[in-house]
């Protein structure tokens, strides 16, 4: 039998086959690939990104959560011991993924009437969303002063209910505007006030939002500035249905409290070596019946990076004696409250020298340890220049003193005083009253010091804080020379 041979039509199929055959699968060049390929791709490296520590969270709960791991967090924050992180902290991410944000969000500062479920419902989004969001351990597990991440509507992180205090040019119809409420609401709610007749720094209560969580006779509560630095001063507003006796605690110190325009103004201060972390504040209201309600208010203290000072001087000035009978004196006046608030707003610079020693340095004196801080703000200028009083107040001591040399202390009402140190000449006497700008002293080489210049220091509560704080409108304060409200002096 003669041997068989294929059609020419299949041995053609065949012939063509194979050169695809041999050559593999098929590899797309890189200048195929699709746009959505492309659109992974990241056109810039990688930004840092911030995160604020929270309940619960461990630097290797959050370095997981960023992508990147602990000893990275630990260098790019400078953390000796990476179990030593606290709640509140600001931790830097290196290259953070960008993948790892899973939408759009906005920062924001928790309140102390806030509930996860409100704040949700504000930001129209659910409470397990924030939960998951922000790696919430649980949908209680929140504080004032806290900052979480919000969905972003239409642009706005969005706006909290409780206490407004109207700004600068502010009408109550933005106010109203803002926070989403009808105007005749927020007239009715705060007493028919006259929208024509609203001022900067009244407060303002938006009903709804923050303010459904708070026990009778609690209405509203603010706080600022939240979270708090070591040495910063901290101011409580609180409202309530009815008139009340208030009180507050905080750092085992009291609070005390003064009405004015319808609101309890509290301050204190925080100790420049206070640890960083989560406080609790403790406000007790009695009512006129005696009935006590407490709520308790969280506090959120970070650290500030102070510097070190070592100063040379005489040791005769630094007699035991000599500086416990000094600071004896003074703390006769450090627990000294006015009821009658004497400032306006913003404090003014006593004098126009540039900082020569700030607020909170570290300070060991000849060659001694560091066992003390600077109190207050040095300010240079030569012997003899104007020193003004920086808002208006009352002199409660013009002396000379050995370690501070001519001293002067003006007391501003609400437990503000302010101290004035190693002057030349004092301008004013024991129970004048000044306003601001006045001149009250000059400027000197006095007492324990190493050239001419002013110490100026602030005391809140009789704790030691930054003056430099009361320069900026760090709080709203009303207009017009308060005092407390007429018959309530609580």
């Amino acid at each position: 039998m003669g041997r068989k041979t294929l059609p020419p039509l299949i041995l053609l199929l065949i012939l063509s086959l194979i050169p695809g055959l041999m050559a593999g699968p098929r590899v797309e060049p890189v200048w195929a690939s699709s746009e959505a390929e492309w659109s992974r791709q990241p056109a810039d490296p990688p930004q840092d990104t911030f995160h604020v520590v929270g309940r619960g969270e461990t630097l290797f709960s959050i370095a997981q959560r960023y992508g990147s791991t602990v000893d990275a967090l630990a260098h790019a924050n400078g953390l000796h011991d990476p179990t030593r992180i606290y709640v509140g902290q600001r931790l830097r991410v290196p290259g953070a993924r960008a993948e790892m944000v899973p939408e759009i969000t906005t920062s924001y500062v928790v309140q102390p009437t806030d509930s996860l479920a409100g704040i949700a419902k504000r930001h129209a989004t659910s409470w397990e969303h924030l939960v998951s969001l922000n790696s919430l351990i649980s949908p209680r597990a929140l504080y004032a002063g806290q900052v979480i991440q919000v969905p972003t509507v239409d642009g706005v992180g969005g706006h909290r209910g409780g206490l407004h205090i109207i700004g600068d040019g502010e009408l109550l119809f933005q106010v109203a505007l803002r926070y989403d409420v009808a105007p005749w609401v927020l007239m009715d709610v705060n007493g028919r006030v006259n929208p024509a007749l609203s001022y900067s720094g009244q407060p303002i209560l938006i009903p709804g939002g923050g303010t459904g969580g708070l026990p009778v006779p609690f209405n509203a509560v603010d706080l600022r500035p939240l979270p708090a630095d070591q040495g910063e001063s901290l101011v409580f507003a609180v409202r309530t249905e009815e008139p009340v006796t208030l009180t507050g605690q905080l750092f085992e110190r009291t609070i005390r409290f003064t009405k004015e325009h319808g609101v309890y103004y509290g301050l204190a201060g925080v100790h420049v070596f206070t640890e960083p972390g989560l406080y609790e504040a403790v406000l007790t209201a009695t009512d006129a019946q005696g009935r006590v309600t407490e709520i308790t208010v969280d506090v959120v203290v970070e650290a500030d990076p102070f510097g070190y000072e070592r100063i040379k001087t005489s040791p005769s000035l630094l007699d035991p004696a000599l500086v416990a009978a000094e600071r004896e004196r003074l703390n006769a006046l450090r627990p000294r409250f006015t009821e009658e608030r004497m400032w306006l707003g913003p404090f003014e610079p006593p004098c126009g020298g540039t900082i020569s020693s700030y607020f909170g340095t570290r300070r060991a004196y000849n060659e001694g340890p560091y066992t003390s801080y600077h109190g207050g703000v040095d300010l240079r200028g030569a012997t003899g220049t104007p020193i003004y009083a920086p808002a208006a107040g009352k002199v409660v001591l013009a002396d000379e003193l050995v370690v501070r040399g001519n001293a002067l202390v003006l007391d501003h009402g609400w437990g503000v005083l302010t101290g004035y140190w190693h002057l030349s000449t004092v301008e004013v006497d024991v129970g004048q009253r000044v306003e601001q700008g006045d001149l009250v002293a000059r400027i000197g080489n006095t007492g324990l010091s190493t050239g001419s210049h002013l110490h100026w220091e602030m005391w809140i509560g009789g704790v030691n804080v930054n003056p430099m704080q009361w320069l900026d409108p760090f709080y709203p304060w009303p207009e017009g020379e308060g005092g407390a409200d007429e018959g309530d002096m609580s």
